[in-house]
């Protein structure tokens, strides 16, 4: 059996693996790249294969610009290969920006985050869940429990 992923905010640069129970047992490797332009060279090899890519920046003007080129420069042209979303983070900040108003900077999916805030990690934790699923519908890649349900069995989210 798999871990469980870890909802525990480690800022850090790593990877980690982790499987979904309940999800046809999908292998999901995270990768953390703390955003650091160094490391860009290397995401060509470690997006290979990939189906989800989170976005993470925090929430003020400047960084999401940062933010914007990175994407320009490493993620756009893979857009249409993967499901790519946003979390605009730091929520908690005075001169923070909105997920809607950074949403539209980055023209992804933006959601809202306080990383310290484990109510939070629970909402991207659930975002997470969808996107696997949507992907396991559309790769027709069922968990146990779908093909012990059958067909007819109607999911419940």
């Amino acid at each position: 059996m798999g871990k469980e992923i870890n909802l525990e905010y480690v800022p850090t640069i790593t990877a980690d693996i982790a499987n979904y129970d309940g999800l046809g047992k999908r292998k999901v490797v995270l990768w953390d790249f703390a955003g650091q332009i160094k490391f860009t060279n290397m995401w060509d090899t470690l997006l290979k294969g990939t189906k989800i890519v989170i976005l993470v920046t925090n929430s003020t003007y400047e960084n999401v610009q940062r933010t914007k080129k990175l994407y320009n420069k490493t993620l756009k042209s893979r857009a249409s290969d993967m499901e790519i979303i946003g979390i605009a983070n730091k929520q908690d900040l005075d001169n923070r920006l909105s997920p809607k108003f950074i949403q539209k900077m980055l023209n992804i999916p933006t959601y809202g985050m306080i990383a310290i805030d484990k109510d939070y990690r629970v909402v991207i934790h659930e975002i997470l869940k969808k996107l696997i699923d949507k992907i396991n519908d559309e790769e027709g890649f069922l968990s146990k429990q779908d093909k012990l349900a059958g067909p007819d069995t109607e999911q419940k989210m």
